[in-house]
């Protein structure tokens, strides 16, 4: 199984990360995440639950990193 981190901005929508939750080193994955939120301000949400998330673990397959909206 493939589990995603995607983007979703005014830029378009594209993969972040693909990784295989049952081997991944999730470190590495949230670090990627944690890199990707300190360099654009986007915020990770877990697909299944609407809710921002801290650590993406091993049971979340779908996230999403959200850009904040221009004077929103």
């Amino acid at each position: 199984m493939t589990a995603k981190v995607q983007t979703f901005s005014s830029h378009g929508d594209r993969t972040l990360l693909e990784y295989d939750p049952a081997t991944a080193d999730m470190e590495e994955v949230n670090r990627v995440i944690a890199e990707y939120e300190a360099k654009t301000g986007a915020q990770p949400f877990d697909m299944a639950t609407g809710e921002r998330i801290e650590k993406v673990t091993r049971d979340q397959n779908e996230v999403l990193m959200v850009h904040p909206v221009a004077g929103g």
